[in-house]
């Protein structure tokens, strides 16, 4: 599933460590969703937890177990190491993708009649971001459709690379609404790190990401200058330009 000879698999504990670590970590907030905020009562919060603990204790132990047994010639690397990049991706997969359904079910952005009654300055931020985002329901879909979308796209190795960039995209606004709107600790330790997962699978990648974006030249028509400062002054003009038009219209401002 990886592009690496097993002689790079089984000489790298750094990639053992990495691996078996975010597994353990993108797998507990797995378990952390399907607990549900212990309102599941076949699945308590002392039993999630406790596999929580298991999980994570496992990710820091296991690759250490698994770099002795392979030089002592008793476990097939390169096996074990498709395995866990798998159970990553599909991880992750199902964790965003239950995220999006739940939105088509009503069961996120939903904000109590006494909640949504109030001013908006006596809200907080969690409750006027859920308000905000549900007031249309056209943009939750839109949101869910990408995040099951773009699981669903991590499970096949040709969109891996497009399913992970849609996805960190995404990501990264919400930890960072999640972050500065002040959300749950929950749900900020889902975006944080499921977020840390998609970036795992991106730097797997990223001599692809170099090629593409940095190395490959693009045909598609331009101006041609004869002085690359000339070109580079024109470029910087934008920036420039839309500043002071902007410094114009807060002067009008009064």
């Amino acid at each position: 599933m990886l592009e690496q000879s097993n002689h790079e698999v089984s000489t790298s504990i750094a990639k053992k460590i990495s691996t078996t670590l975010i597994l353990g970590l993108v797998f507990s907030a797995l378990l952390l969703m399907l607990g549900n905020g212990g309102n599941i009562s076949w699945f308590p919060p002392i039993v999630v937890f406790s596999l929580v603990g298991i999980a994570l204790l496992s990710a820091l132990l296991f690759p250490f177990i698994w770099h002795y047994l392979e030089h002592k010639q008793k476990m097939n690397s390169a096996k074990i190491y498709g395995f866990l990049y798998s159970g990553i991706r599909y991880t992750i997969a199902f964790n965003i993708a239950s995220f999006g359904w739940k939105k088509f079910y009503g069961l996120q952005f939903i904000v109590p009649t006494e909640i949504a009654s109030l001013p908006m300055n006596q809200q907080s931020g969690e409750w006027l971001t859920w308000f905000y985002f549900g007031h249309s329901q056209v943009f939750g879909i839109i949101i869910a459709l990408i995040q099951i979308g773009g699981g669903y796209l991590l499970l096949f190795r040709r969109t891996l690379l497009i399913g992970t960039i849609i996805l960190f995209a995404l990501l990264v606004n919400l930890t960072l609404i999640n972050v500065f709107y002040q959300m749950n600790t929950g749900a900020l330790l889902q975006s944080v790190v499921l977020t840390i997962g998609v970036l795992f699978l991106i730097l797997l990648e990223y001599k692809k990401l170099i090629v593409f974006f940095l190395k490959t030249k693009s045909n598609l028509p331009s101006l041609s200058f004869n002085s690359a400062l000339v070109k580079n002054m024109v470029r910087l003009s934008a920036i420039v330009l839309s500043l002071l038009f902007t410094i114009y219209l807060k002067s009008l401002v009064k």
